[in-house]
């Protein structure tokens, strides 16, 4: 009876496999691949978005291991680290603030993740414009708030 309400470890191969599952019917210009196996996996999805008719193409890479929250990256063209741009200082977009609104392993990637890095894609444009970030606003790694 000890036993009866041992929870099971999470399968995080399942989320991964799932994950890029919908990613790819819904985003046919995300090529995602698994790597690993078990437990000791990871989903690695390369892509492209063009927010705009007048933006460029921007290439991206996402990283999911199924525990932690997902990593998304502009590899094309390279930004350059900003931290007032909304990147964290490993030039990881923030795309949310995790106080507010964690990340929960429930959540599609196609759903959030990629649709919010569309909209970052915008507000980091319209910052490359006139040097203040039009979106939602939270200090980064040790930085202060920004002023309006």
């Amino acid at each position: 009876m000890a036993g009866k309400n041992k929870r099971k470890p999470p399968n995080y191969y399942a989320r991964i496999l799932w994950q890029k599952k919908l990613i790819e019917q819904y985003f046919d210009c995300f090529n995602c691949k698994i790597r690993g196996r078990g437990n000791d996996v990871s989903l690695l999805c390369t892509g492209q978005i063009q927010p705009t008719e007048r933006s460029l193409m921007y290439k991206l890479k996402l990283s999911y291991d199924g525990a932690s929250p997902p990593k998304m990256y502009v590899t094309d063209p390279e930004l350059p680290l900003d931290l007032d741009a909304h990147m964290y200082s490993d030039k990881r977009l923030c795309l949310y603030y995790p106080k507010e609104s964690p990340w929960k392993h429930t959540m599609l990637i196609a759903d959030t993740i990629i649709p919010w890095t569309a909209e970052w894609l915008v507000y980091y444009e319209l910052y490359q414009i006139d040097g203040k970030w039009h979106g939602p606003y939270v200090p980064h790694d040790n930085q202060s708030k920004q002023s309006d």
